[in-house]
This record gives structure tokens, C-alpha cells and sequence, in this order.
């Protein structure tokens, strides 16, 4: 193995300005920091990250909340984390995985200290909120996706004005009788894509067709099935349908197509996020894409700041979306010229 002790014998150097140079001290001149670096390069010189951490302190690791039984669900939040993932990598930096054991007594702040991370992104939190309440509350960088409720050190889609666009493109094709299917009604994205519909449809005159009383918390295929069926039996058929993910979207089509609905033809649908499934489903679903990379560049960038600059408040960080346009919409046969 590779010494500091030999770099610095090749370098003509101090072992202390091998260590400087190598930790990114500015106090050596550039042209002695490139020559060590290039001789340590040469050598095969690898690191010892737990000297590095305790030099630096700091050992460049975000930690990631992502609850399993609320994010390996979720298609969206595994895209994000890969999207994350790449750009903090990139930058020098590992992610751990944080656990909250209550059993053993490890909750997401404790395991961030024993691993001395600098940061953590909250992806999925689901129900351990006095263990996340800790971990805001602490000396940690921290930002939440998808936030269950509004406030700084936050990222997301604007899920307001996005499904106020996925109502007007349904309006715009001449459906009239739109009904949505909502996601959660307890966190601060499923209330605001509430709102996003109950407005245009008030803006527009148009009687709203949800389900006030039925809250899906998973944006899964099941709940999009499920509320699909409830809309049917309530309010019978309705001319289109927003819904509150792809997944919801994919699910209400396959209650339709099961009983005897063809999707466009009789119902349009419209979904949220453009996950990959989008393009090869039938029909392929036209859906409001949110932009991955863009979240998981700006959250990188925004914890890397946090970290750099010592700042724990930010801004909330609203990324736009776009509708991307395939197969599962269509002008309305009731109103085609409306």
C-alpha cells in the first residue's frame, strides 16, 4: 500500500504539505498541489477515508431517508434517487442509506452522527415523524422531496399549476365532465393537486367528479383502480380523467378496459411524473412529466452549498413541468367544438 511517507520522498516535500495537498488545504502553492496529486495519481494512492473524515471534518456522505414501505413504491422517488445519485457522485461524495431502528435505538440522527454525514436528503419519510423532527431540528444540512408540508430547505414539482395544465389540456380537447383522482389529502403535494383541480373546475363553472372522503397515499396502480371504480359507482361515466401519477393513471385505465371502456375513444386519461412505463402501456399515456434531472441536479447542488457555505435555511425550490402528449387523450366526442 501506498504511504504518504513515499509521495512525499518522490514530491521533494514535507509529509504535512502531502497531507495539504491531498486534503485540499490552500495554504501550498497550486503548482506543488498539482505536482503531489500527480504523483500520488501515479502511484495508485488511495485514501484512507476514515483519516480524511476526521482531517477534514467532514466525509463527503449524504445521507438519504428513504423509508422502504413508502419509496420502493413509488417509481418516482426511485427515479429521483437515481438521478441524485449520479450528480453526487460526480461531485465526490457517497450516500448512505439511513436506518431508524427503534429496537436497537438507532434513529436517523443518531446514524448520521455515528457515520459523521454531511447532509441528508428526506426522499420518503412516511409516518417516523418525531425521528425526522430531530433530524430538522439538528446542526445537519437537510432537504426534503415532495414535503408534506410547505416551508424552506424543500424541492418539488409545482403540482398547483401541473394539474391545472393537465385540466385545461382535457378542457382544451372539449371534455367537460373531468374527473380527477386524487393522491394523499394529509401532505402538502397531494393537497396542492387538489386545489390545482378544484379551481380550474370552478374557474370554468364545471362540477367537480372526486372523491372527497377516499385519500390514496401511495399513488399506487391499485389506488388508481380503486378510485376509478369508486368515481364509476358515484358519478357514473365521466368524458376524461386526471389523475394524480402514472400509476393511478395505468390503474384507472385497467378498471375501464375491464369493463368494456376503450381509452380514448370512450375516456381520455391523464397522469403525472412520464415514469418510463408511460411509453409502453396501452395506449401510451400522455402524462405531465416531471424533470428528474433537473430535481436531482438542483438537490445536489443545493445540499452541496448548505454544506459548503455552513447555510441550514433555503428557499423552497419549485422545479416546472411540461405535458408530453401520446396516445391515451383525445377531442371529445360531446363537445368537439366547445
Amino acid at each position: 500500500m501506498v504511504t504518504i511517507d513515499e509521495i512525499a520522498k518522490i514530491s521533494q516535500v514535507s509529509t504535512s504539505t502531502v497531507s495539504k495537498a491531498l486534503n485540499g488545504y490552500t495554504e501550498i502553492s497550486e503548482k506543488t498541489r498539482q505536482r503531489v496529486v500527480e504523483v500520488a495519481e501515479r502511484l495508485g494512492y488511495t485514501p484512507n477515508a476514515t483519516a480524511q473524515s476526521l482531517v477534514r471534518k467532514r466525509s463527503n456522505t449524504i445521507g438519504i431517508v428513504y423509508e422502504v414501505e413508502y419509496g420502493l413504491k413509488n417509481l418516482f422517488f426511485t427515479t429521483i434517487l437515481e438521478s441524485f445519485r449520479r450528480y453526487v457522485e460526480s461531485r465526490g461524495y457517497d450516500i448512505l442509506l439511513l436506518s431508524h431502528n427503534t429496537d436497537s435505538g438507532l434513529d436517523y440522527l443518531r446514524h448520521c452522527n455515528s457515520k459523521n454525514v454531511d447532509a441528508v436528503l428526506v426522499v420518503s419519510g412516511g409516518d417516523k415523524l418525531e425521528a425526522l423532527k430531530k433530524l430538522y431540528q439538528s446542526n445537519l444540512a437537510v432537504l426534503t422531496l415532495d414535503p408534506k408540508v410547505e416551508g424552506k430547505n424543500t424541492i418539488y414539482s409545482n403540482s398547483y399549476k401541473s394539474i391545472k395544465k393537465s385540466c385545461k389540456y382535457l378542457h382544451d380537447l372539449g371534455h367537460r365532465k373531468i374527473a380527477f383522482i386524487n393522491g394523499s389529502y394529509t401532505n402538502f403535494i397531494g393537497q396542492e393537486r387538489l386545489r390545482g383541480y378544484l379551481d380550474f373546475m370552478k374557474e370554468k363553472n364545471l362540477d367537480p367528479i372526486y372523491m372527497a372522503d377516499l385519500s390514496n397515499e401511495s399513488y399506487t396502480f391499485s389506488d388508481g383502480y380503486r378510485t376509478m371504480k369508486a368515481l364509476f359507482e358515484t358519478y357514473g361515466q365521466p368524458e376524461a380523467v386526471c389523475a394524480s401519477s402514472d400509476l393511478m393513471a395505468i390503474g384507472a385505465i385497467t378498471y375501464l378496459q375491464n369493463h368494456g371502456f376503450h381509452v380514448p375513444d370512450d375516456i381520455s386519461v391523464i397522469g403525472f411524473d412520464d415514469l418510463q412505463v408511460c411509453e409502453i402501456v396501452s395506449p401510451p399515456l400522455t402524462t405531465i412529466r416531471q424533470d428528474y434531472e433537473e430535481i436531482g441536479s438542483r438537490a445536489c447542488e443545493v445540499l452541496l452549498s448548505m454544506i459548503n457555505d455552513k447555510i441550514r435555511d433555503v428557499e423552497p425550490i419549485e422545479i416546472d413541468t411540461t405535458i408530453i402528449v401520446r396516445e391515451s387523450c383525445k377531442k371529445s366526442k360531446v363537445n368537439p367544438t366547445d
